[in-house]
């Protein structure tokens, strides 16, 4: 194992993480439903306790864990609060956007997996896994609450249109 290598692939995925954190935190912002504000909530949950636990094992190999907040968060945060107030606020496009982030963050889960088996230890791709397999439960519930949606907008359409 090469500590160098894994504090790098390890600091990939704290900034996966925090990408998703600042995603649904957008999504919570841009949606007006409880039930989605809800589960982007959750969500956000889940992944500062993955960035939680991935810098405590840059720490423990004695690297320095990234922190992906850029100086300007302010501007950041400000831009993100413009944007999500113009955006178009319906249901199924914020799902499909999420759905689509989701998919990322499972490939660079996927990836990092297959690409750095050697720079990992045992517990470290067990947790990986872990993270993945919980990341892979948000991606389908994303999906088929988006599913619902599309379905439910047909099925609307089919009977007022008839």
């Amino acid at each position: 194992m090469n500590k160098d290598k894994s504090i790098v692939v390890l600091n990939n995925l704290i900034e996966i993480n925090n990408d998703r954190i600042q995603v649904y935190e957008t999504a919570t912002i841009v949606t007006e439903e409880s039930d989605l504000k809800n589960l982007f909530s959750e969500f956000q949950k889940t992944s500062k306790i993955f960035k939680s636990e991935l810098v405590k094992e840059v720490q423990k190999m004695g690297g320095v864990a990234i922190d992906v907040i850029k100086q300007n968060s302010f501007f950041v945060k400000l831009w993100i609060n413009f944007k999500a107030s113009i955006i178009d606020k319906e249901r199924e496009d914020i799902l499909n956007t999420l759905k689509y982030k989701e998919f990322v963050a499972i490939e660079n889960y996927k990836d990092t997996l297959a690409n750095n088996f050697d720079h990992l230890t045992a517990e470290l791709i067990i947790m990986l896994k872990s993270q993945q397999i919980l990341l892979t439960a948000h991606h389908d519930e994303v999906k088929k609450l988006g599913d619902l949606c599309c379905l439910n907008k047909n099925i609307f359409s089919l009977i007022y249109f008839k």
